[in-house]
């Protein structure tokens, strides 16, 4: 739970004052009760010690007048005749005479011969045997006695004619007269009570205080101060304390002195009182100055929380700014000030940053979006320019990540050099639009000065840029589709050599046909199917006439799509990175396929196509190796056959993996010869056995000059390398016989045969005469 300023300052305050007040109370009751405990101690002592020579005074008198009693002629006559009525007129007057309360004369046996007044009856044994006992044992004797509920100082002398022969007792009562004169003298009040067998709380038997007050101090048994009772109560502020007593009656009586404390905390009440009176007028004062003070630091406080307030709600344009008495809150002032000011300098660079890339300072992506779907909401038209760089990726892994950074940079200096919004997607892709559409002269004009070399760091890089582009709301009518239908021209613009490419229907089916057979040809891959298959076309050694191999070709008839040529499937496949599942389809199929060969007798050895991906994947080609291994097959049992161009495209990396596979025992040829771009020249680095003429120079060989002219050629250069060669595309007997004149080693074609599926293959070989 929250509290304010005014809340807070007023509890300081107040549990300041509270927490001085009840120190300074403290060390008062402190002092004021050890003041008061040492003085009621003394106070007591000294009347403890007057109480002791009053009574010592009194037994004295009591003595004398006992020794008067017993030393007097008539007395001890009366005694030692027994005669009664002189006994008892003596003991009347004696004690009328020294104000006595009882007299008594005993036998030597402890017999009552008479008592003045009758409290011990005659004839009857006097109630306390030791102190008669002790008056014959020692001469006399001097002690207190309970008698009747009351306590009485005795004085017990022997009587002697000239030998002992009674006992004469005086007793003086110490009653609540007699206590009222004593504390007139001692100043301090006394309580004598009795042990109560039935009550836990002992019975007052004489006190100076009235009985109902004598009660309540010895119930309290007060021994030392309690600042709650002298403050609140005060119902006994007395202190006690008790004497010694005579062992005849300690086990009976209490004589308890008690001393009243209440004058000596009058001025200890007063002082508190006075205290509190302080301490709720500081209490009030607390309140009012921590309005005060709440007052002038609340002001300033709220004046800037509601500044904060604005400025978290975007609003920079409140002042800070807070003038007040405080120099702290002067200070708070300016900070506020520095602070709104830092944000909002760090906003706007955030917010810059958030729609700009980095690198190049152009747009970026989340933002580019923003402003072309204000342009559409707007219902403006728009001309959106995708910018590529074709085979950026390849940039990097070239020349570095440097100076592929450098080259987009460049890029991006050029494009701002023409008017209008530009921004980065991603990589080497970026996008432009402009007020007012381009004319195809202006787009030709645009794209030569992106694709002019890009110089960096002594480094001169080639770029060739492609160009997508949408006419909106046409061709668009959202962003996410214009992004979308830019995607489906840049994979168009990937699959062909043209730089610039505009969006239509046609561009559009391309590509979901792509997705389609992506999609349904992975489904193909992953489960148990027979829409994938293999047929083989048979190879003719034309120096014997004889079949001495054949070409594995997959086919696809998908329940979906229908027939869908290997020339697109495999080329969609490699794009879209899963080559490799339908190579190893390839691998495992042809493996089974060999198997029922060479069950039926038939030795020969496909010729399995690999890509460019395939070249690259060292543990397919190890994978190949392992199947047939386990199949129990060799690397003489298939042929491998490579595009050209494939090679061409990593030469190093083609080499050292062809290396790899000649190695291990396998024949490698070179399909579609003559297509790439290389002469003959770097054949000597390559470790092939074969070379495949292209079917393109063969199809019209016998007619056409210019083919036999190339063909000539590759037989003649062949022969110089020591590799054999492979005419594909054979379709008639005429050309059948250049290439055997020629000198060409195998022919394949539909002169031959068509590529048949492996059971009709079979059939074939047993009724051709190639076989």
């Amino acid at each position: 739970m929250t509290i304010s300023l005014r809340q807070s300052l007023f509890q300081l305050l107040f549990f300041g004052v509270f927490i001085t007040a009840l120190l300074i109370m403290a060390n008062v009751w402190t002092i004021t009760s050890k003041a008061a405990l040492d003085q009621v101690s003394k106070n007591i002592d000294v009347a403890n010690t007057v109480l002791e020579q009053l009574m010592a005074e009194r037994s004295n008198q009591l003595l004398n007048s006992a020794r008067v009693l017993t030393d007097d002629f008539g007395f001890k006559q009366a005694v030692a005749t027994g005669d009664i009525p002189t006994i008892k007129s003596v003991l009347e007057n004696h004690s009328q005479r020294i104000d006595a309360d009882f007299m008594a004369i005993l036998d030597l046996s402890g017999q009552v011969i008479e008592s003045q007044p009758a409290i011990f009856a005659k004839d009857t044994a006097f109630p306390f045997p030791d102190i008669v006992r002790s008056v014959l044992e020692d001469g006399g004797a001097d002690d207190a006695l309970i008698v009747n509920d009351g306590l009485y100082q005795v004085i017990m002398l022997p009587i002697y004619a000239p030998n002992p022969i009674a006992i004469a007792g005086i007793g003086f009562l110490n009653g609540d007269a007699f206590l009222r004169d004593v504390k007139s003298i001692i100043q301090a009040d006394i309580i004598v009570s009795l042990h109560s067998q039935s009550s836990s709380n002992p019975v007052v038997l004489h006190s100076s205080l009235p009985r109902y007050k004598a009660e309540r101090v010895i119930a309290a048994n007060q021994q030392t101060l309690n600042w709650f009772d002298v403050t609140f109560f005060r119902s006994a502020p007395y202190l006690i304390r008790q004497i010694a007593l005579p062992d005849t009656i300690s086990k009976e009586v209490t004589i308890t002195l008690a001393v009243d404390v209440s004058n000596h905390f009058d001025n200890f009440s007063a002082l508190q009182f006075s205290i509190l009176v302080i301490s709720l007028m500081a209490i009030a004062g607390s309140l009012l100055v921590s309005m005060f003070m709440a007052h002038r630091v609340s002001k300033p406080v709220a004046s800037l929380v509601d500044a904060a307030n604005q400025l978290a709600n975007g609003n920079y344009d409140k002042s800070f700014r807070t003038h007040g008495k405080l120099r702290e809150i002067n200070a708070l002032s300016v900070a506020f000030v520095r602070m709104k000011d830092s944000i909002q300098q760090r906003q706007e660079s955030i917010l810059t940053q958030s729609r700009q890339d980095l690198l190049t300072g152009l747009y970026n992506r989340g933002y580019m979006e923003t402003l072309i779907e204000q342009q559409l909401n707007s219902g403006n038209k728009l001309q959106v320019i995708g910018i590529n760089i074709r085979d950026f990726r390849t940039i990097n892994d070239l020349y570095g990540y440097s100076n592929g950074d450098a080259c987009i940079v460049t890029i991006a200096e050029r494009i701002k050099e023409w008017s209008g919004t530009a921004a980065r997607l991603s990589g080497g892709e970026l996008v432009w639009f402009a007020n007012e559409p381009l004319t195809q002269e202006q787009i030709e004009s645009f794209h030569a000065s992106l694709e002019l070399p890009v110089i960096t760091n002594q480094v001169v890089m080639s770029v060739k840029i492609i160009f997508t582009i949408i006419n909106c709301p046409e061709d668009a009518t959202s962003t996410q589709d214009l992004l979308r239908k830019m995607n489906i021209l840049l994979d168009e613009g990937e699959q062909g050599a043209e730089w610039c490419l505009y969006f239509n229907n046609d561009v559009e089916q391309r590509y979901l046909r792509r997705l389609n057979i992506i999609t349904e040809l992975k489904k193909v891959l992953q489960t148990q199917q027979d829409e994938l298959s293999l047929v083989y076309q048979p190879k003719v050694d034309l120096h014997n006439g004889k079949v001495n191999g054949l070409e594995a070709l997959i086919r696809w008839n998908s329940k979906t799509l229908g027939f869908v040529p290997p020339d697109e499937f495999i080329c969609i496949a490699e794009q879209a990175g899963f080559i490799e599942k339908v190579t190893d389809w390839v691998f495992s199929q042809v493996i089974r396929d060999v198997l029922f060969l060479k069950g039926n007798n038939i030795s020969l050895q496909p010729a399995i196509n690999l890509s460019m991906q395939d070249i690259q994947n060292r543990p397919l080609l190890e994978k190949l190796i392992q199947l047939l291994h386990e199949n129990g097959l060799s690397t003489r049992d298939i042929t491998l056959e490579i595009t050209e161009s494939d090679l061409v495209a990593d030469a190093n990396l083609a080499i050292d993996n062809l290396t790899f596979l000649r190695d291990k025992g396998f024949s490698i040829a070179i399909d579609d010869f003559g297509t790439g771009y290389s002469s003959l020249a770097y054949l000597k680095h390559l470790p092939v056995t074969d070379i495949k003429i292209d079917k393109s120079f063969v199809l019209n060989l016998s007619a056409d000059s210019e083919d036999q002219q190339i063909v000539h050629t590759i037989l003649s250069l062949s022969n110089i390398f020591d590799l054999k060669v492979v005419a594909e595309g054979v379709e008639d007997a005429q050309a059948m016989n250049i290439l055997t004149e020629w000198g060409c080693d195998t022919a394949q074609g539909y002169f031959i045969t068509r590529p048949l599926p492996l059971s009709e293959l079979v059939e074939w070989l047993d009724r051709t005469e190639y076989f």
